[in-house]
């Protein structure tokens, strides 16, 4: 069964995430930019030279990148094709990549990534391969071992999910009850001693990824903060009615939920009136898609052009799409999931070249996990290792990074298939975490303790300029 087309975790312990963010959806919060409270106090002109983002974009479901990177050479695409049978793609539709490195075999992408090929090819796009969680290298004989190395309840959805928006391995790892992407935020805000403004943003609900100590992401809707109205028009009774509320607001209260629910609210409507100035004077972004995915890039964009008047020199973007559970059918609709979300990624950075901040943004690709190599007659099963995209002005693109896997899963030997070609990954996710993570300002000891298992592994795989 495929997975709904708007994302949300399937987790035991979703509840985490769900609370840390509830004071967003209370009345009078709307999606509150709870931590955006010096908003005004800290705005500053930020240069294109001084604003970095990175921008999560997570496929739920566990995409098949095995038909997102795949051979193109004869003999490797023999290989390919017996093993994928009716979910394979004919070697003459594969995309030709201009790759500086294919590290021994001719790779290209799907025939609908044409978007993602162009980027590939001018060099704003960069391939990590068999990529997955993991706590340290692993081999085969690991994983039939059940070797510490190997991650707890893996071809699991919400596990997995967890796993790579935590990087919390194990059962009970310290770092589980928050996000990667929002301890980064916090050590960076640490650090510049200005914690009172939030670098989080999630264009696509509650997920680990942004879930911090100390800060939460706000959620603005497509276009913009939603903005506080009490009634619906400018008569006078209406405007009595928003300024006896706001005068409400400000009132001091003996109780101290009541009086942070108070200063909460009133806040937020200051904030989201500010965010949405801000965003006002923005783009359009015609060249974005009008998509699910599409939607939240450009708000995104939006906001990466507003950033400059809303003082922002750091932030975290959370993105999302769904239907990647694939068992079957599988080859036309996964097709169409591969050609929306090239055609959304061209059209982002396009717009972010179009404002002169594409080197400025770093957007990566996540997802549960990959799918099994070998179809199980009409799609595919949950897996492991996978390929995964990076892109941005700042990427070393044009060249893919990791080891491919040998194709080859039809005899026995492969040293890296667990069975059905589900890849034990050769790069971690804290490997790829920790690369953007150098980029964006985080020092060695930083990227240490936002990702424990980093000291495991070489914690720079090269894709990002100095």
């Amino acid at each position: 069964m495929n997975a709904p087309q708007t994302p949300t975790l399937l987790t035991r312990r979703n509840f985490l995430g769900t609370s840390a963010c509830s004071a967003m959806s209370t009345a009078g919060l709307l999606n509150t930019l709870l931590t955006l409270r010096s908003i005004n106090a800290h705005a500053q002109d930020v240069s294109s030279d001084t604003y970095k983002a990175i921008v999560c974009v997570f496929l739920y479901g566990g995409n098949d990148s095995n038909n997102l990177a795949l051979p193109r050479e004869s003999s490797a695409h023999a290989k390919y094709l017996a093993s994928r049978t009716v979910v394979g793609i004919p070697q003459a539709q594969i995309l030709a990549l201009n790759s500086l490195n294919d590290n021994g075999m001719q790779i290209g992408l799907h025939p609908n990534m044409t978007g993602c090929q162009s980027l590939y090819n001018a060099g704003k796009l960069a391939l990590v391969t068999n990529l997955g969680t993991l706590v340290a290298p692993a081999t085969l004989q690991d994983y039939r071992n059940g070797s510490p190395a190997i991650p707890d309840n893996l071809f699991s959805h919400s596990d997995q999910q967890m796993a790579w928006q935590t990087s919390a391995y194990t059962m009970g790892a310290a770092n589980s009850r928050t996000g990667w992407g929002a301890r980064m935020a916090e050590a960076i805000m640490a650090s510049q001693g200005t914690t009172s403004i939030s670098m989080l943003v999630s264009l696509s609900g509650t997920n680990f990824f942004q879930t911090g100590t100390t800060l939460l992401p706000f959620r603005p809707g497509p276009g913009g903060t939603p903005t506080f109205k009490l009634g619906q028009s400018s008569a006078a009774k209406d405007v009595t009615r928003y300024t006896t509320f706001r005068n409400l607001l400000s009132e001091e209260y003996a109780n101290v939920m009541e009086d942070a629910f108070a200063d909460l609210s009133n806040q937020s409507i200051v904030e989201a009136d500010t965010i949405n100035t801000a965003i006002k004077g923005t783009s359009a972004f015609t060249m974005i898609p009008n998509s699910g995915l599409g939607d939240q890039l450009r708000t995104v964009a939006k906001l990466v052009q507003a950033s400059g008047p809303l003082g922002m020199k750091r932030q975290v973007f959370f993105c999302a799409t769904g239907g990647f559970d694939t068992h079957g059918p599988q080859l036309a609709p996964h097709a169409n999931l591969l050609g929306g979300l090239s055609d959304a990624l061209k059209g982002f950075q396009d717009a972010l070249d179009s404002i002169g901040m594409g080197a400025n943004v770093t957007t990566f690709t996540a997802s549960d996990f990959n799918r099994t190599f070998d179809s199980n007659g009409q799609g595919t099963d949950h897996g492991w290792g996978g390929h995964h995209m990076v892109m941005g002005g700042s990427v070393n693109g044009q060249k893919l990074y990791g080891t491919f896997p040998d194709p080859n899963i039809t005899t026995p030997g492969n040293p890296l298939d667990t069975g059905r070609g589900r890849w034990v990954p050769t790069t971690s996710v804290d490997q790829y975490a920790a690369t953007m993570a150098k980029w964006f300002g985080l020092s060695d000891s930083q990227i240490r303790d936002v990702l424990p298992t980093i000291t495991n592994f070489d914690p720079n795989l090269g894709f990002m300029k100095a």
